[in-house]
């Protein structure tokens, strides 16, 4: 009896967690599309980009192995009622690291000097983009995998508890 408890407990807490990270991913990816839709009526204004790069970030796995991925980053500066703002975003949703080829491709776009249009929101106009779509659906799938692995391991939980306390 110990032991299914310990398991109950275990199973629990894999279940909490695994759920809350998959709500909040599908929270985020939920908030960013609504915000891209509502970006379709935002105000635009004529921009400038400052900076275009390729940033690269490193991570080590268990085994000692790196990993590089590359971002594309921009900087951009546009003028809404006479005060200046700046801005950093391409477009709605999280950025996922990608092949250094497509993240340069991504740029290509956005060189440095460039005049684009800036679409901010009128009612926080240092809520900024530069496309008003979603930029993948990575938090989604991701979201729904996490939330489907809880909900599994919930019911398989529930179907030997009840199993065992039958027993």
């Amino acid at each position: 009896m110990d032991e299914l408890l310990i398991g109950i407990t275990v199973g629990g807490c894999f279940v909490l967690i695994f759920g809350i990270i998959g709500a909040v991913m599908l929270f985020k990816y939920f908030q960013d599309k609504k915000k891209s839709e509502e970006s379709q009526s935002w105000s635009s204004a004529a921009g400038r980009i400052t900076e275009s790069y390729v940033r690269r970030e490193e991570t080590m796995d268990s085994d000692g192995y790196t990993t590089s991925s590359y971002y594309p980053e921009v900087r951009y500066d546009y003028e809404f009622l006479g005060s200046e703002y700046k801005g950093d975003k391409i477009a709605f949703g999280s950025k996922i690291g990608d092949s250094q080829k497509k993240a340069h491709e991504r740029l290509t776009q956005y060189p440095v000097e460039k005049n684009v249009i800036v679409y901010y929101d009128p009612n926080n106009a240092e809520d900024a983009v530069l496309e008003r779509k979603m930029s993948g659906k990575t938090m989604l799938i991701v979201g729904i995998i996490f939330a489907i692995i809880a909900l599994c391991t919930a019911c398989v939980g529930g179907i030997v508890a009840v199993a065992s306390f039958l027993a």
